[in-house]
């Protein structure tokens, strides 16, 4: 397990962070057998057994995880963000035997949980580890940032110049389907956590799992949500996050060969939004067949990647000056 570093992502931005990350994971975890490491900008983590890994300016989130990852002496690693709170004491020997059945079967990502509704669970069981199920190409997220152990040259391909962490999920998860790496995950939790953060302010459930913890958090420094507040916040984002998802979900049936279906699904969306144009652009392709969608899907993947490439060029060139 030595062999297997423990890195939490984050930034110099989220340093109010650390303090009370770490008292709740050693609070909840106080025999994790895996070196911790901290990855950031330009800071120092003064907590004892936690080793900095300092990456310099933020020019992206993937440019920066890749650099902490390259500093790593290992071939795996588990990672975490700085604001997975754990909520429940966490069963060593069963993490431990993950970490084996990850090195031993050379997967691409292991997850340590499910993720959270209405994320389906695996499509199916692992030959012979029935716990564990393959998360197939085409299965929503499965690229995620949630807490997983990571073959660390399956991690690199995935991490291209200027990908944000939601390009990482979204982008990385149909760039996934062109890899021959295996992605598999439990059904079951391993580890019992939440976000305690949501848009850069405490969430209550994050201040409530501190504090249930004997950890105190500091509010002056980064502000809380109400769960009212939280509550607003959160039903705001449920259109945009429909839409997404009836134009994701169109798109997968076009391709899986499912023309009614993924028409239905369409003829919804343009209900709710006549002038979207991804969903005006999918139905031509989508009536077409699975190749014609494949061909679309290939193309907007790539004039996506091509532009978070511009951006974080754009960037090092104004950092550079």
């Amino acid at each position: 397990m030595a062999e297997t570093p423990l890195l939490v992502i984050s930034c110099d931005r989220y340093a109010d962070l650390w303090e009370p990350f770490f008292a709740v994971f050693r609070a909840r975890w106080p025999d994790c057998p895996f070196p911790l490491f901290l990855g950031t900008n330009h800071k120092t983590c003064e907590i004892e057994g936690v080793t900095t890994i300092n990456v310099g300016d933020d020019v992206s989130w993937s440019s920066g995880v890749r650099a902490m990852i390259d500093r790593l002496d290992s071939d795996y690693a588990i990672l975490f963000l700085e604001d997975f709170l754990l909520k429940e004491p966490v069963n060593t020997p069963a993490v431990e035997r993950l970490v084996r059945v990850a090195r031993e079967h050379h997967v691409g990502s292991l997850r340590l949980s499910p993720l959270p509704p209405p994320t389906p669970l695996p499509s199916r069981h692992v030959d012979g580890i029935e716990d564990l199920g393959i998360v197939l190409p085409g299965d929503n997220y499965r690229v995620s940032t949630q807490p997983a152990i990571w073959r660390l040259e399956t991690l690199r391909k995935l991490l291209l110049p200027g990908f944000s962490a939601w390009d990482f999920e979204h982008l990385g998860t149909q760039l996934s389907a062109e890899l021959d790496d295996t992605f598999w995950g439990p059904f079951t939790p391993t580890i019992v956590y939440d976000h305690g953060v949501e848009k850069g302010k405490w969430k209550p459930e994050g201040i409530e799992i501190c504090r249930s913890a004997g950890v105190e958090v500091d509010l002056k420094t980064r502000p809380a949500f109400t769960q009212a507040e939280l509550d607003a916040h959160l039903a705001s984002a449920i259109p945009a996050m429909s839409d997404y998802a009836i134009r994701r979900d169109a798109t997968d049936a076009f391709a899986r060969g499912r023309r009614l279906q993924g028409l239905r699904l369409a003829m919804r969306g343009l209900q709710k939004s006549p002038r979207s144009l991804p969903l005006w652009t999918v139905v031509p392709f989508g009536v077409a067949g699975p190749r014609a969608i494949a061909w679309l899907q290939r193309r907007v993947l790539r004039g996506k990647i091509d532009a978070a490439r511009r951006a974080y060029d754009r960037k090092v060139a104004e950092k550079s000056r």
